[in-house]
């Protein structure tokens, strides 16, 4: 029989400023749920603020250096070497191509070449079976134009990949990893219009 579940309103002592946007990812190591970043167009506010849910309450979190703030940029876990990846997001200087992790304590850039160029609205999952940041698509920065490129992080340097076919361009797309299947699975986004198609990456090929 199927399990039930249910959405439920938390009611917390603490919260962040509301905001839309933002990118969260949960950190299975220190077993938190870690907010950056995010957008309030009522104050027209770009947020560089740290914030961590512990399943009770919401936690600001301060440290010696931060990201810019920003927001529709993507982060997910990296649950081999325990670290937070950030990339990329719209900020006061829209293009934005840098590259942070967070082990939890500090916020550290890590500064490679080559680099995916700066963007927005793309999207990341965590490929714990190769242990690579997996990142497709987005908004580029610079030029405008949708991106249709796959690059990889291994904790070291950003890889693009040519697979012989890819998704099209797009952003706002949703991505997350099928642990049990070992495949990235993408669906939907915009190219000016709504898409509704599914791809899965399996570290080769789309």
């Amino acid at each position: 029989m199927a399990q039930a579940f249910t959405w439920r309103l938390e009611a917390s002592v603490h919260t962040p400023p509301r905001r839309y946007h933002a990118a969260m990812a949960h950190d299975s190591a220190r077993g938190r749920t870690v907010l950056f970043g995010g957008y309030d167009s009522n104050s027209s506010t770009t947020f560089g603020d740290c914030w961590e849910w512990d399943g009770t309450d919401w936690v600001a979190r301060f440290s010696q250096h931060y990201p810019p703030a920003r927001w529709m940029t993507a982060m997910v876990y990296d649950a081999s070497r325990q670290r937070l990846v950030l990339f990329g997001g719209f900020g006061p200087q829209p293009a934005m191509a840098d590259t942070w992790e967070f082990d939890g304590i500090d916020w550290q850039q890590r500064i490679v070449a080559p680099t995916p160029a700066g963007r927005f609205g793309h999207a990341m999952a965590y490929d714990s079976a190769r242990q690579r940041t997996v990142l497709f698509g987005g908004l580029l920065s610079q030029s405008g134009s949708l991106s249709n490129q796959t690059w990889e992080w291994d904790g070291t340097v950003w890889v693009l990949r040519t697979p012989g076919l890819a998704p099209s361009a797009r952003s706002g797309h949703g991505m997350a990893y099928d642990p049990i299947r070992q495949r990235t699975v993408l669906f939907g986004g915009s190219n000016a219009n709504p898409l509704a198609d599914t791809w899965e990456w399996d570290g080769t090929n789309w």
